[in-house]
């Protein structure tokens, strides 16, 4: 697929491909330390957003299965999978391809690569807790609450009537939030 992607873009880019000479093998570790911060721009907010599925999957009990799907790089949870494809619209949608074509063709490296690929990593940790701390600070809510109804319904056992309860609510939260994370997606897949 990506030789594909390759040949299309190729022949806008023959003239660029002249002006360089040297070992094909130079030129090709040049490109790849080009190439390397806009393919980790264009990926860490999916991978962002995968992550925030997960905590969303983890903090509402679901079954520890995971998916392996074409569209995924290993195995994600369910909820991971469906903001990895929310993610995936929203950089399609938001004109996603043509910036990353753009940022190879036109704009030159402003920075050295390690440093540009180390912030995008940095920027990455930094989307993935910034979805998954409004669900995180849900969840502390939540189990608290469980707890105090818990303590006051002391002689029953109440835990397993709790349970579906806690997933339920952290649900309801996610999906209360849902519009926020996906706003939050957008601007950084801009």
């Amino acid at each position: 697929m990506g030789l594909a992607f390759a040949a299309t873009v190729f022949p806008a880019m023959t003239p660029a491909a002249h002006e360089r000479s040297g070992p094909w093998i130079a030129l090709a570790a040049v490109e790849f330390a080009r190439g390397l911060p806009v393919a980790l721009a264009a990926a860490v907010p999916l991978w962002a957003a995968t992550m925030a599925g997960g905590v969303a999957d983890a903090l509402r009990g679901a079954p520890q299965e995971t998916q392996g799907l074409p569209t995924m790089e290993g195995r994600a949870t369910t909820l991971g999978v469906t903001l990895s494809l929310l993610a995936c619209a929203l950089f399609l949608e938001g004109g996603g391809p043509a910036r990353v074509v753009h940022a190879l063709a036109v704009d030159p490296p402003t920075s050295h690569p390690v440093l540009t690929v180390a912030g995008h990593l940095v920027s990455g940790i930094t989307l993935a807790v910034a979805l998954g701390a409004p669900l995180l600070a849900a969840s502390i809510v939540v189990e608290v609450a469980a707890a105090l109804v818990a303590r006051a319904a002391s002689p029953a056992q109440v835990h397993a009537l709790l349970s579906p309860l806690r997933a339920v609510a952290t649900l309801a939260i996610f999906g209360v939030v849902l519009e926020r994370v996906a706003a939050t997606l957008a601007r950084a897949l801009r």
